[in-house]
Parts: structure tokens; sequence; C-alpha cells
């Protein structure tokens, strides 16, 4: 037998080593419990620091938007007096010299202002998918599509993306449903909604996943078909109004459907192009084929516009500048709102 010194001391060292290792095991049990119930935390904090970083660096991009504006409006006051000033033949070189560079500056500064505004509207993009938000804010509530201000946003940074140095053309297309208030008075305004609905569904089965669909209100819609030729873009039209037409709108539980067309204006972006610019070529475009009789699409270019100006004007030509100058005040409102 051991002597009872040493007994005494292999008891302590085994039960020391066995509460050193429970010890061990407990902590690693517990340290992991505690990570795991604040990775979700982490994750929160994590994202919101990241939004927070965006949302300053968007407000900077702003700010230097603006003062390349500025910038740009000082240049154009110096070159028109320049213009005006009567050189001699001593200065006239340097005369020359001092407006072509103004002239260059210019040039420079509102390709600028054009990377600047495509580089914001990705920084939001990448804002929305962290910050759920922002995206319902820019969604139609009934028709899951985009709304007002995500079509006004998107027609901004597809025309700034087209004069930037990228040039990806665009079509731009506004959509009208014929005579949709005789859906309202014959079935309802909740059968309406269910046919408006409907409309931005087969909408969108009939673009690509890049091309953008929104409603800008009532039974107004816009499609803008990224990268499109008027060809091909008038193809896509064409798919639109034939879809719609061939639709089978079944609007409630007692088996009751109603046929549905479309009145469609087609534009392609131009090099010297603005929201409102585009915008009315468009909408004249669709005016055109309100008059022509519905459910068509007119596609608006030099040949149509020679067309539209030795035409008489009609009663929905007086109609549709009405609308258009409505929509103008409106859009002009939310510009200086921001």
């Amino acid at each position: 037998m051991l002597p009872e010194d040493v007994s005494t001391l292999i008891f302590i060292c085994v039960w020391s080593l066995a509460a050193v290792t429970g010890g061990l095991v407990c902590g690693f049990f517990m340290g992991r419990f505690y990570t795991l119930s604040n990775e979700s935390k982490k994750l929160k904090n994590d994202r919101e620091e990241t939004l927070t970083s965006l949302l300053k660096l968007m407000s900077s991009t702003d700010q230097l938007n603006v003062d390349v504006d500025e910038h740009n409006s000082a240049l154009a006051s110096a070159q028109q007096e320049l213009e005006t000033i009567q050189a001699d033949d001593d200065c006239e070189d340097l005369h020359s010299t001092l407006l072509s560079n103004i002239a260059r500056v210019v040039s420079s500064n509102r390709r600028l202002e054009n990377d600047l505004v495509v580089s914001k509207y990705q920084l939001e993009n990448q804002a929305q998918e962290l910050d759920r938000t922002r995206l319902e804010a820019r969604t139609d509530v009934l028709c899951g599509i985009g709304n007002r201000k995500a079509v006004d946003e998107t027609l901004q940074f597809m025309i700034s993306r087209y004069q930037s140095a990228d040039q990806v053309t665009f079509g731009l297309m506004v959509i009208d449903v014929d005579h949709f208030k005789r859906v309202n008075d014959t079935f309802g305004h909740a059968a309406g909604d269910e046919v408006l609905s409907s409309i931005a569904i087969a909408l969108k089965e009939c673009v690509r996943p890049e091309d953008f669909v929104g409603r800008l209100g009532g039974d107004e819609f816009v499609v803008m078909l990224e990268g499109l030729t008027q060809e091909n873009a008038e193809l896509v039209g064409a798919r639109i109004r034939s879809t719609i037409e061939l639709y089978d709108f079944s609007i409630n539980s007692n088996g009751q459907s109603t046929v549905v067309t479309l009145s469609m204006g087609l534009t392609v972006v131009n090099e010297d192009d603005t929201i409102e610019s585009i915008y009315e070529r468009a909408d004249q475009a669709l005016y055109k084929s309100k008059a022509l009789g519905r459910n068509r699409l007119f596609t608006w270019n030099d040949e149509s516009l020679d067309e539209m100006e030795t035409r008489p004007e009609t009663k929905d030509d007086q109609e549709s500048l009405s609308s258009y100058e409505s929509f103008k005040a409106s859009f002009g409102d939310q510009l200086q709102g921001k």
C-alpha cells in the first residue's frame, strides 16, 4: 500500500485535473453560446455601420455634383463675357486659346456630372440591398413594381449613363390602358385594381430582368428597355400589345372576365435628352396612338414629327397637351423639392 501522504497527493492531483478539464469544457460551451447569441447583433451593427457609410458617401457625391454645376455656371458666364470682347491682332491667339480651354473644361465637367449621377445611383442600389425600407419606398403597393419615385430616379440614371462614357442606349415606353374607366364603372374599383396588378405581371413577363417596369399612377405604366435600338424596342412593344390583348383578365370569383388593350408611345434616348424632353416625346407618341384608334404602339422619330406637324390638331391632341402640362407641372414640383 502507498503511504497516506502519497495517496492524498494522488487524490488531490486527480480531482484537480478533473476540475480543470470540467472548467475548460464548460468554458468552451459557455463561450460558444455567447458567440452565437451575439452573432445576429454583430451582423446588425455591421449592416448599420455600412449603411451609414454609404449614406455619407452619397451625401458627398451630391455636394460634389452641386460644386461641379456651380463651376460650370461660372465658366459659362466667363465664356460669354470673353465672346463679347473684341480682341486686337496681338491678343487674338490668347483670346482663342482661353475660349478653347474653357470649352474643354466645361465638356469635362459635364462628363463628370454624368459619372457622379451614375455613381450615386449605384450607391443607392447597394444601400437598398442593406435597407429594405428604402426598397419599399420605391415600390408601388398595388402592382409590386417601381412607383413614381423609382421611375424618376431610374430615368435620370439611364439618361446620365447614356451621356457618360458608358453610352448605354435605351428606349422609353409610356403605356396607358384603353378606356380603363369602363372597367371601374362596369365591375367596380376592386376589379380595376385586379386588372392593373395583372397588367404589371404581364409587362414584367414580356421584358428582360435588366429592363425596368414602373407605374406612374392610375392606369399609366412605364417600361425602360436597356441597350435596345428603336427596331428591337418596337418588337418588344408589339409583344406587349399582343400579350395584353389576348390576356385572360379574370376579375372576380364569379367567373367574370374582361378584355383590355393598351395604347403605347415609344422613343429612344438622344444625346442631348433631359427627363422632360424624353418623356415629352414618349408622351406625345402615346397620345398619337390614341388618336390613331388605340390598341397600338407609336414610335416618335423624325418622320413621325414631320407627320404630326402637318396634321390638323384634334380634340385628342388638345386633351393630350393639357394632360402633359399637368404632368410637367407636378414633375417640376418634385425637382424643386429634392
